[in-house]
């Protein structure tokens, strides 16, 4: 009886204190229809997707739009996993990571080669 109790209490928390309000102002990365081609947590096969990976129709190129007002708080090179990754801090405190991009815009670009993140990947 007192196991039932346990398990009824347990939901009700669960249910009551985990809800989350997440923002709902977030815009699409993309001016095209999004259609997605690796999902988050999917199993590859070493480890799990980190990611949501979204089909450009064969294109190259397409502008890729920030989510939502923020700050660049990270720009990571690699010559594996996202690639050339930038990443952006919103007020509420979520992070959205753009990953497997070509180049980017005007001063990111600029610091990218002033600072030679691209050469210092092939020493």
């Amino acid at each position: 009886m007192y196991i039932m109790r346990f398990l009824l209490f347990l939901m009700v928390s669960c249910s009551i204190f985990g809800q989350t309000n997440y923002p709902t102002d977030f815009i699409s990365p993309l001016t095209i229809p999004l259609d997605v081609s690796g999902s988050f947590g999917e199993l590859r096969s070493n480890h799990f997707h980190s990611g949501l990976d979204l089909k450009t129709d064969k294109r190259e190129g397409l502008n890729v739009l920030a989510t939502g007002d923020g700050y660049v708080s990270r720009i990571k090179v690699s010559t594996f996993g996202y690639g050339k990754a930038i990443y952006i801090t919103h007020p509420s405190g979520y992070v959205s990571v753009y990953g497997h991009l070509q180049r980017a815009n005007g001063a990111i670009e600029e610091y990218i080669k002033n600072n030679n993140i691209l050469r210092n990947l092939l020493k």
